[in-house]
């Protein structure tokens, strides 16, 4: 971003950026594909699209037999018969224009339905290095903006495509029966249109997927954004975001001003092109009727009217074309998000924990990266036995939060091994193994939706009563039931309208429903009052009794009495003993305790209930 404040590469950040890259591959073939399911809803609508074409075929002809015999031997009941006629054909045929329109939408609403379920349930199956790696907003417009534009093909361009074939199979047949040698003439544009389409279809793809990417990077922009509004205006970057929108926002413009630019010049070059075969029929036309009189004044206004109709369709063939290449573009898009294989995979002989889990958790040399190259964790070895308390302290950046993210393997590890009651974690079930693991995070993240919904995301089969009971261990009871809807309270985006002790008590309550044998907590109470840090203790007290628990420090005073506490520094342990064993070392223990405890007094023993 270059506006205000400078560059920062941090704005700049693309979503699987290589959208060009070769692997990215269209399927028009493979997104047609998702009809398969509904091949007899697609037969029968081809079925009324053929009756539709054939129906158009009719007016010219009567209108044809109009004039040669109603009004040329002045026949008045043959003109009221046929005009009737022709009236009916027309009613015919405009309901069953709405018929096959409604049965298109419906096909088209129930293929996207299928396209978002493929690609939700695959972004669920996603590791976490996908989200690392992608914009949220990006994502999102895959699944919205993406997806919208396959629905036009869907709904829209095949309809278009089958009516336009057919209609120009059956009109080059009645051309050819009126008259082949103004049926040859009508030919002449043809090659001169499948060359400009070819050339247009070609510059359009590239164009479109740009432009499909450029909206991606504008979404992925107003999403951040939106969550971060509140750092917009305590900072006053009101200016600096309109910029940066700015921006985006033009290099969006620019890159659809070239499709418009291509299309502005496509287009009148087609109807040019039609244009010059009309004249050419009416020119050698006239001269079959005026001169050689093989043709009548009927025969020709209804070969112009058939030429009408056949140059009709390549006009709208064209707009699909137009529209096949956004869809294109966004199909690409789409499919790459469908074919993107995580990278936690489960063997295929892979077990559940064997019941009931102790929870015992080792860490054998454990090395890891989230980049080639750049090395988080350094071989980390260290056991944690069923029901202790281990905990993490170091520097931020040390590796604790990557540690323990290896365990739910959230993350693979690349070398070394870890193991849970004995079993590798590569040898288990990946849903058994997180469902035996609890997690509450410094900033825990709620569903927009009601309290009682959030804490019974722990387990969704909990009762009314088993909540309520879980939410007074969690010392979040209280609070809830003074809300005006209790536990039906609207919590908002993100837990919006509650405090951050309120949004911890909840998390731990949730946590304490799931009742898992193996917890991760990280410090759950740096940015709340004491009297709340002491509600939270004391929840936190009946969340850590009887279950092995990892627990990443910021304040050494809340892990004095741990059963182990494990000192990270650059990536590996480098000390590993309870409290008083690191004191006496004096060493980086013995320093981190020192510096904390020349600005901080003592807190509250955390853990001495729960050892």
């Amino acid at each position: 971003m270059r506006g205000p404040g400078g560059h920062f590469s941090r704005f700049d950040k693309r979503i699987i950026p290589e959208d060009d890259k070769p692997g990215a591959k269209l399927n028009l073939v493979r997104l047609f594909g998702y009809l398969k399911p509904y091949r007899w809803q697609v037969a029968f609508t081809l079925f009324i699209s053929v009756a539709v074409t054939l129906l158009s075929l009719i007016p010219p002809r009567l209108i044809g037999v109009v004039i040669d015999q109603a009004l040329g031997k002045k026949d008045l009941p043959r003109l009221y018969f046929i005009s009737f006629s022709l009236l009916l054909v027309y009613i015919t045929s405009h309901a069953l224009g709405g018929l096959k329109n409604f049965l298109m939408s419906r096909l088209g609403l129930r293929v996207i339905y299928d396209l978002w379920q493929d690609v939700y349930q695959n972004l669920l199956r996603l590791s976490f290095n996908f989200y690392d790696d992608n914009q949220t907003g990006n994502i999102m417009s895959r699944i919205t903006n993406d997806v919208s534009a396959v629905e036009r093909v869907i709904v829209d361009g095949v309809d278009t495509i089958i009516v336009a074939s057919l209609t120009l199979l059956g009109v080059t047949f009645v051309l050819f029966r009126i008259n082949w040698k103004l049926a040859l003439i009508t030919m002449i544009p043809i090659p001169i249109l499948l060359f400009l389409a070819l050339f247009v279809t070609r510059r359009a793809h590239r164009i479109y997927r740009q432009v499909r990417r450029k909206m991606g990077e504008i979404s992925a922009l107003l999403q951040d954004n939106i969550s971060g509004i509140r750092e917009t205006k305590s900072f006053g970057r009101e200016d600096y975001e309109v910029g940066r929108f700015s921006e985006k926002s033009t290099d969006y413009m620019g890159v659809n001003l070239q499709a418009v630019k291509l299309w502005s010049i496509f287009s009148p070059a087609i109807l040019t092109t039609t244009s010059i075969g009309t004249v050419l029929v009416l020119l050698f036309g006239g001269q079959l009727v005026i001169s050689a009189g093989k043709l009548s004044a009927g025969e020709i206004v209804s070969f112009l009217f058939y030429l009408g109709l056949f140059y009709q369709p390549i006009h709208q063939l064209n707009m699909v074309n137009h529209m096949l290449q956004h869809g294109r573009a966004a199909s690409e898009r789409i499919f790459e998000v469908i074919d993107t294989e995580p990278q936690i995979r489960e063997a295929g002989n892979a077990v559940n924990l064997p019941q009931p889990v102790k929870g015992g958790v080792i860490f054998q040399d454990v090395h890891f990266s989230y980049k080639p190259g750049k090395e988080i964790l350094r071989g980390v070895s260290f056991e944690a036995k069923p029901g202790e308390i281990v905990a993490l302290v170091g520097a931020t950046g040390a590796g604790k939060t990557t540690t323990v993210n290896l365990i739910p393997r959230f993350y693979e590890v690349e070398n070394g091994a870890i193991f849970i009651d004995g079993i590798n974690v590569r040898e288990l079930k990946v849903r058994n193994l997180r469902e035996n693991i609890g997690i509450v995070m410094q900033e825990p993240f709620l569903f927009d939706g009601s309290i009682i919904e959030n804490i019974a995301y722990g387990r969704l089969d909990a009762t009314l009563d088993e909540i309520v009971a879980i939410s007074k261990l969690a010392n979040a009871h209280n609070f809830i039931v003074e809300l005006a809807d209790g536990y039906e309270h609207q919590i908002g985006e993100r837990g919006v309208r509650l405090s951050v002790g309120e949004k911890q008590r909840i998390a731990i309550a949730r946590a304490l429903l799931k009742n898992p044998p193996i917890l991760i907590l990280d410090e759950a109470t740096s940015s709340v009052d004491n009297k709340t840090e002491a509600l939270i203790q004391e929840a936190i007290e009946h969340l850590l009794r009887n279950r092995t628990s990892f627990v990443i420090a910021h304040r050494l005073s809340t892990v004095m009495h741990a059963n182990k506490i494990l000192v990270f520094q650059a990536g590996k342990i480098v000390e590993s003993g309870n409290h008083e064993e690191l004191l006496a070392r004096g060493g980086v223990y013995y320093d981190l305790y020192q510096i904390q405890w020349r600005y901080a007094k003592q807190e509250p023993n955390l853990f001495r209930n729960s050892a």
